[in-house]
């Protein structure tokens, strides 16, 4: 039949092609989903072979293990800091059995005790008193005297009592006297001031009780207090810097160490220049404000020395961090998609070659006896 120009045959001319059958693809049921199945029994069984995978079982395990990962952050992060919270209290105290070490400490400790034993005691004035009766005696024998009514047994040579004056005798008896508190401990041996006034009785006690406090013994027996502490601070500071990771466990000395150094500092700072100024209102008031000021100037020495170690290790910390971060960026896969806009364009550059001829279609295979039938 014709076929008019502009139509399509109505009837199929030329051989058929068969498309071969393929394999049938085996179901799989919900109860058998990879990347395992639970059978009626309990356990865990493998896909059964031929089964294919999920195409979503890597991004599946990765968010697993995504998950599992966190978990295990969260109880090392919870396990680090409780050792550094401990870690903190044991180095605050540490640091602060060493200030009281170091004001119970002979040169400290006088310096703390003789305005104390100055103003609270009456050794100035018994001295002063009993000036004229000391010069008089002095005249009469060249020989140690014993200065009367201080409480204490204390021996000034003849010559020397005659070479100074009232004030200046007084200064001297006042030194020893603190000298020989500091050796042999106060036993409330020591003549002190009436109290009058609001708060000293408590005042009186308090400058009694440094008194007893400050000397060689307490001086001594701080040492293995202070051992102590530091060793366990640094016992409970191991395991802290083992939970912590790369340049994390400088950053973490450093906050540790800030930590334990820094309220105290402030405290003693506000102290020595607002809280125990002298002035104050009271004869013992005055006194324990005064001893309070310089024990503190005294202890702040070494929670400076703390803070400073701890901003250099934060600082440290820091430093390094950002420079390890630095050096392991990578470079961006796809560089190629970051060139200029007009090389993307227009694209490399193509070589002539030579023109191959057409590759002829290939010829349809002989099908079964009904192809031949239609031929």
């Amino acid at each position: 039949m014709e076929v008019g120009e502009g139509r399509q045959p109505d009837e199929q001319t030329g051989p058929i092609p068969v498309v071969p059958q393929q394999p049938p693809v085996p179901v799989i049921p919900p109860s058998l989903y990879p990347p395992a199945f639970l059978p009626p029994g309990g356990g865990v069984c493998q896909l059964p072979p031929g089964v294919p995978l999920s195409p979503f079982q890597p991004i599946e395990d990765a968010g697993f293990e995504e998950l599992t990962r966190a978990e295990s952050t969260h109880w090392r992060v919870d396990i680090k800091w409780v050792f550094g919270i401990l870690t903190t209290l044991l180095l605050f105290m540490t640091i602060t059995t060493a200030g009281l070490h170091r004001i119970s400490g002979q040169g400290a400790a006088r310096e703390i005790m003789v305005p104390v034993i100055d103003d609270a005691t009456g050794v100035r004035s018994a001295v002063e008193e009993n000036y004229q009766d000391l010069k008089v005696k002095a005249r009469k024998k060249n020989a140690q005297l014993v200065i009367p009514d201080i409480g204490v047994d204390i021996s000034i040579g003849a010559e020397e009592i005659l070479s100074l004056g009232s004030e200046e005798l007084a200064d001297r008896v006042v030194l020893e006297v603190g000298r020989q508190t500091y050796n042999q401990g106060y036993y409330s041996d020591l003549p002190m001031k009436p109290a009058q006034g609001v708060g000293e009785e408590r005042g009186k006690a308090t400058c009694e009780t440094l008194l007893a406090s400050l000397n060689r013994k307490t001086h001594q027996a701080l040492v293995w207090p202070m051992i102590i502490l530091g060793v366990m601070a640094l016992l409970f500071a191991a395991p802290f810097l083992i939970f912590c990771r790369g340049w994390g466990k400088v950053i973490g000395a450093g906050v540790v160490v800030i930590a334990a150094a820094l309220p105290a500092s402030l405290y003693i700072r506000i102290g020595c220049q607002f809280l125990w100024k002298g002035g104050a209102a009271g004869l013992y008031k005055g006194a324990v404000l005064q001893a309070f000021s310089t024990s503190g100037s005294l202890m702040l020495v070494y929670f400076d020395i703390a803070l400073g170690v701890g901003a250099l290790l934060l600082l440290m910390g820091i430093v390094g961090n950002t420079v390890s971060r630095k050096s392991r960026e990578r470079v961006l896969p796809f560089g190629d998609l970051q060139e200029p806009a007009e090389i993307v364009a227009g694209g490399p550059a193509v070589e002539p070659g030579p023109i191959l001829p057409p590759t002829p279609p290939d010829e349809p295979a002989r099908g079964t006896s009904e192809e031949a039938f239609l031929d």
